[in-house]
């Protein structure tokens, strides 16, 4: 039977589909929802995407602090919604969800998802995986190795398993699925919160192409000196770096999918969205237009020459010196052949 208390509300991701975004209603207005009756509890280190939550349910020996935690911030809280937000909730496994249901108890709990249309989805995690310097493959093989698992559906079938479909809540991140059009106000309303905190920041903001192609060819090339590692820091500072060199560079983006890549990541959306609208028996709507053929596959020799040479004359300024780690440096001319 379930409590009388408030339900707790878990958003479990998609990743790369506003979760960034929907991190920063928890936080930076956090006494907004509490004024609205929403808790949103932080974690232990202070930050609100519960990932860590997450690894601790594989492995609970490790850090037993957080799931305490999690346990107490969901008793804690009798009066009020709790608001959970991690994306790596949505790929936890069977035995993983069980126990956070137990952690739970017999409150309510329902799921929140988002899912972002599959071409968008891909493209954003490589530019994702990318920056952070942990991808090295071009686009046509990350393709590749991620296309066995893009369908959310056995994820979501995990959480359905333990939750019913009827406790879980998934949309789209087109307008014509979203109250109001919008991602924020959707959110709100699945929380059951009728005003708005005013405007929310958009995070995670896609880099230049160049920045992404440069990034991913200087981990190429450092991994052939053993003495060279980029490091999550470093990725930051060269990508800022690369960033101020081709800001004004037109375009910004350019097509990644070749048409058939992306007719199959499209006609497997399609079939996905109309799986969940049986499931949860409401209609989502699917708004996909074909792109141009592909002109040119996005890699480091397809960066124009004069790109190219404004980045070595900015190497010899020391203020951008400074910003770049110095082994990492040493690497980029040496891709650069200066």
């Amino acid at each position: 039977m379930e409590s009388e208390a408030p339900p707790i509300v878990l958003h479990i991701g998609r990743g790369k589909s506003g979760s960034s975004t929907i991190q920063s209603l928890a936080s930076a207005h956090a006494d907004f929802m509490r004024a609205q009756g929403v808790s949103c509890p932080l974690t232990i280190n202070g930050i609100s995407n519960h990932a860590r939550l997450s690894s601790a349910l594989y492995d609970p020996e490790s850090d037993p602090s957080t799931l305490r935690k999690f346990r107490r911030d969901a008793r804690k809280h009798q009066k009020s919604k709790v608001f959970i937000s991690a994306e790596a909730l949505f790929s936890l496994g069977r035995p993983q969800i069980q126990h956070l249901k137990r952690l739970i108890g017999n409150r309510e709990t329902r799921i929140l998802a988002y899912v972002r249309e599959y071409p968008g989805w891909l493209q954003s995690v490589y530019a994702q995986r990318t920056k952070k310097a942990s991808n090295a493959l071009d686009f046509d093989e990350y393709y590749k190795l991620t296309r066995p698992t893009m369908t959310i559906l056995p994820r979501l079938e995990r959480w359905a398993d333990a939750f019913g479909w009827e406790k879980i809540r998934v949309r789209p991140l087109e307008p014509a699925a979203l109250v109001g059009g919008d991602l924020i106000t959707d959110v709100l309303h699945a929380l059951d919160v009728k005003d708005s905190p005013g405007d929310v920041a958009s995070l995670n903001i896609t880099p230049h192409w160049i920045t992404l192609e440069l990034q991913r060819a200087l981990v190429l090339a450092a991994a052939e000196t053993p003495a060279v590692t980029i490091d999550p820091k470093s990725a930051r500072r060269t990508r800022a770096f690369i960033e101020s060199c081709v800001s004004d560079v037109k375009p910004h983006r350019v097509q990644y999918f070749t048409k058939e890549q992306w007719r199959d990541l499209a006609e497997l959306y399609r079939a996905d969205m109309e799986s969940l609208s049986k499931r949860m028996g409401t209609p989502l709507p699917v708004s996909l237009r074909e792109p141009e053929e592909r002109p040119f596959l996005p890699a480091f020799s397809a960066i124009p020459e004069k790109v190219k040479t404004n980045i070595k004359e900015k190497l010899r300024e020391r203020g951008h010196q400074l910003r770049v780690e110095p082994g990492v440096r040493q690497t980029l001319k040496r891709l650069l052949n200066y």
